[in-house]
């Protein structure tokens, strides 16, 4: 089963990025629930199932219910812009107007059926939506806030790669490179694999307003496709990089180290995924001074380039950075 979504050219000039914690909050959840195993994740499931143990979330699961292939999109807003921070989504959501948090339960319902939580927020929609709210910061706080600095570095490196394949190459290239089994384009279609009968339809068209492309660090169900007119049209995919984060220390390496310095060595092992001054410092017990003072001699030396996204600096490997990695088997 194929979407066909027709989009003109203006739709392509006007495609951009953005992530939001919320979306991932909601996405990570139904995984969680989910029967289906997934290899990529299995540290992380380990480790908030652990965290989750005797922690009860009735709003949260008669939302997102395994099985279903709908989540309520008040809860998968189309983020306009980077977003890390979970409260301002929180507050962004509790705006959100009663007759769109109608509409998705009664959505819910013809997908998953009928629930006395459910019918809850159709008769008092703001109160159910602030139940929800604190469920939804107290499994923030267990299962992904510990993660979620490495987690946006994963985030950040996949907008790096993409924004720069559609500034070299153009949108139609940077989209056939996004996931080349469930997301084609040719002379203005895109057409998105699915697994299962899309509940928006078969085709949708564009109307020149653009579309956002949402990285997800979970997004190993597949491509997600949300259409409705309350929010801007956007395809949720999976990460670049997401098999490389895993809670692992640094290993040493005396070789590297003396032909570096064990400081600008070990700077130069966290960069297999991008990251600011401040995550490598937290990462390695250093200080942001020193991190900096690591990262501009690795520049200098070609081993690392930086990469601005919107306030923030973030350091990458360069293809050298990365040679002399795999010289000493260091490359992830």
């Amino acid at each position: 089963m194929a979407i066909k979504v027709y989009v003109t050219p203006d739709d392509l000039l006007e495609t951009r990025f953005a992530y939001n914690p919320l979306v991932e909050l909601s996405i990570s959840y139904h995984m969680l629930r989910s029967e289906k195993s997934h290899s990529l994740y299995r540290k992380w499931v380990d480790t908030a199932l652990r965290a989750l143990h005797g922690v009860d979330l009735p709003f949260m699961d008669a939302l997102i219910q395994p099985g279903v292939h709908y989540i309520p999109d008040f809860m998968t807003p189309t983020p306009r812009i980077v977003q890390t921070n979970i409260e301002h989504a929180i507050r962004e959501m509790l705006n959100t107007p009663e007759i769109v948090i109608r509409k998705n339960i009664q959505t819910l319902f013809e997908h998953g059926g009928e629930s006395d939580i459910g019918n809850f927020f159709l008769a008092y929609p703001y109160e159910a939506l602030h139940c929800l709210a604190e469920e939804l910061r107290l499994y923030w706080r267990r299962a992904l806030e510990p993660h979620w600095p490495g987690m946006t570095a994963i985030l950040e490196g996949d907008l790096i790669h993409h924004a720069r394949a559609m500034a070299l190459h153009g949108p139609g290239h940077m989209l056939n490179g996004i996931d080349t089994a469930m997301l084609r384009y040719q002379e203005g279609v895109i057409e998105i694999i699915k697994p299962h009968r899309p509940s928006c339809g078969d085709e949708y068209r564009l109307n020149g307003d653009g579309l956002q492309l949402v990285p997800a660090f979970f997004g190993a169900c597949g491509i997600q496709w949300q259409i409705e007119p309350e929010w801007q049209p956007m395809i949720i995919y999976t990460a670049r990089g997401v098999g490389n984060w895993r809670p692992r220390s640094q290993e040493d390496n005396p070789s590297l180290e003396l032909a570096l310095g064990e400081g600008r060595a070990r700077v130069l092992q966290t960069l297999s995924i991008p990251s600011n001054t401040g995550e490598i410092a937290r990462r390695l017990h250093i200080s942001a001074g020193a991190a900096s003072q690591h990262l501009g001699r690795l520049q200098q030396a070609g081993l690392v380039e930086p990469h601005r996204s919107g306030r923030r600096v973030f350091y990458r490997l360069t293809d050298r950075g990365t040679q002399l990695l795999v010289l000493f088997d260091l490359a992830v």
